[in-house]
């Protein structure tokens, strides 16, 4: 059971790889008025709408991703007998709620995209002048802008549905490579 847990944890680390960089430190505050304009320009994004879609789309595939990359795991393990990975299996299938659950918890905390939005306010800030954010701020209300906005969603979805695709294998052939090597 710890085990599939373990494994849970890295799926979603590995899952969420695409979406969520490296964690960086929290940049230094802006000036008032480029935070303001860039926490309008976020708005106009739709920022909060976009992610909060994400983390549904992501929370609906984390089970099934996650079975199969435990699957595979145990499948794989030419150290274990077929009986072994009967039980090993049935463990999965008994741990398959709880990670449910435990990915429903991670993705649909309303502080969650709370938190990464007050992360990127400064961040963008920073990079951007008041100018430029006011810039972004108009495109984003145009029509192109809405219809990149009205898109973005899709793309989004299918690009990490894409990265997944290329994903899975390699890390499953990564896996496989380490309980190879864990075997010798």
């Amino acid at each position: 059971m710890k085990k599939s847990l373990a494994v849970f944890a890295s799926t979603i680390v590995l899952c969420c790889a695409p979406v969520f960089s490296q964690a960086a430190a929290p940049v230094a505050s802006a000036d008032p008025a480029v935070v303001a304009a860039t926490k309008d320009m976020l708005a106009a994004l739709k920022v909060r709408e976009m992610m909060t879609n994400m983390m549904a789309s992501m929370e609906q595939q984390m089970p099934s991703q996650a079975r199969a990359m435990m699957t595979a795991a145990i499948n794989g393990n030419p150290n274990l007998t077929a009986q072994q990975k009967a039980e090993e299996l049935k463990k999965v299938d008994q741990s398959a709620q709880a990670a449910a659950a435990q990915a429903h918890a991670l993705f649909s905390d309303p502080t969650l995209v709370d938190d990464m939005i007050a992360e990127m306010v400064p961040l963008y800030a920073e990079t951007y002048t008041l100018d430029e954010i006011r810039q972004l701020t108009a495109f984003y209300t145009s029509p192109l802008g809405q219809k990149m906005q009205a898109k973005m969603p899709e793309l989004m979805n299918r690009s990490l549905q894409i990265s997944q695709r290329v994903m899975m294998p390699r890390i499953q052939k990564a896996m496989a490579a380490s309980q190879q090597a864990a075997g010798k």
